[in-house]
């Protein structure tokens, strides 16, 4: 039963590809690397990349895995994007486009670098396992990972922590993560210790334990022993899941920790919050609803209209246009959603640009021109 439900998730994410791709492979002493055409650059590139990786991070991790690790390179959408998972064995797909200057993702060296050190990071972590724990992955095999089963901000946050330590850039030193870290300190939304997870829809939400997570696992790294967390993932991996190591690694538990790095989480951003002031600030007025992710917002050189694009629970997403100010906002176009708009200079049209789907398993950015 075990092996037809893990064949089952091996089908399925197969079946979410074209079907007219022709696939190829490459190996390496550590990795399998399978590719479709037009990718065999790439392809080489992240040979080197995945190889380089490897070394650095078996030795930060202290865990080498039994058997070589699945890379998938597909070129199917334009959202930079990757994951991984140890199930039915470890795999790490990277959809092979780089993020756009919006993103938390936007500070890097090397793409390639970056995306395959976090993923890299996320399959020697959860594959780590300890003690008693070995027999029991010996009789049932992979879906024994007692690291998969920690919070998620321990996961992403740890992933996201080393993307920051071994490259030249990282989340953990993005101006975007900043700022949005920063805000909650302005707008007082510091997340709780229960709400790190990021299932939450108010703001910053989804960035909780990918930023936030980094934020606190780096605090305690930096006050308590680079190397704890690889302690913490040896410690976890031979015990009982969702019985958090703490006290035996940080010598403290995670609330009092949790309370120390907000005190200096509020300490180093109302610091910079000061700075800002000083050099003088923007005035500003929050012309879109509250409840409402807007952006985009592009004024028409006339003054006349303003474009914008919003998404929320109830009315999902769509494109708006108002007046200069905001009021009398119109739904221009239902079910759409753009970040980048401009107008053409007689302000009678504009052009945005959207992602659609194609052919059914692909996600592509097309440029729309509306009169």
């Amino acid at each position: 039963m075990l092996f037809l439900i893990l064949t089952f998730i091996s089908v399925v994410r197969a079946a979410s590809y074209d079907p007219n791709l022709t696939w190829r492979g490459m190996f390496t002493e550590h990795f399998r690397i399978h590719f479709h055409g037009g990718e065999e650059q790439v392809a080489e590139e992240m040979a080197h990349v995945a190889e380089r990786a490897f070394d650095i991070m078996t030795e930060e991790l202290q865990w080498t895995p039994d058997l070589p690790t699945e890379i998938v390179l597909i070129d199917n959408t334009d959202i930079a994007n990757g994951y991984a998972t140890y199930l039915p064995f470890n795999t790490i797909v990277i959809y092979i486009t780089a993020p756009d200057g919006n993103s938390t993702l936007s500070l890097y060296e090397d793409w390639n670098e970056a995306i395959f050190t976090h993923e890299l990071t996320h399959i020697l972590h959860m594959d780590t396992i300890e003690g008693a724990t070995v027999i029991f992955r010996k009789i049932l095999g992979k879906i024994v990972a007692i690291n998969g089963l920690v919070p998620g901000w321990v996961i992403e946050g740890q992933a996201t922590m080393q993307e920051t330590w071994q490259t030249a850039a990282g989340r953990g030193r993005s101006n975007i993560a900043h700022m949005i870290k920063r805000t909650t300190v302005l707008t007082d939304t510091f997340p709780p210790l229960g709400n790190m997870e990021g299932f939450q829809t108010q703001w910053p939400s989804g960035n909780l334990r990918y930023l936030f997570g980094q934020d606190f696992m780096n605090y305690i790294a930096m006050n308590y022993g680079e190397e704890v967390w690889t302690h913490w993932n040896h410690e976890y991996g031979e015990g009982i899941p969702y019985l958090l190591p703490s006290k035996r690694v940080f010598g403290k538990r995670l609330h009092p920790l949790y309370l120390e790095w907000k005190d200096s989480f509020f300490d180093r951003y109302t610091e910079q919050i000061t700075d800002i002031r000083e050099e003088g600030e923007s005035v500003f007025d929050i012309i879109s609803p509250k409840e409402q992710n807007c952006m985009g917002a592009s004024l028409s050189p006339d003054g006349r209209k303003l474009i914008f694009a919003c998404s929320d629970l109830y009315k999902g997403a769509n494109i708006y246009i108002s007046d200069p100010d905001g009021s009398d906002a119109e739904i221009e176009v239902a079910n759409a959603f753009a970040r980048d708009f401009t107008w053409r200079s007689d302000s009678q049209a504009y052009a945005y640009s959207a992602i659609r789907s194609v052919n059914r398993f692909n996600l592509y950015s097309d440029v729309y021109l509306r009169n």
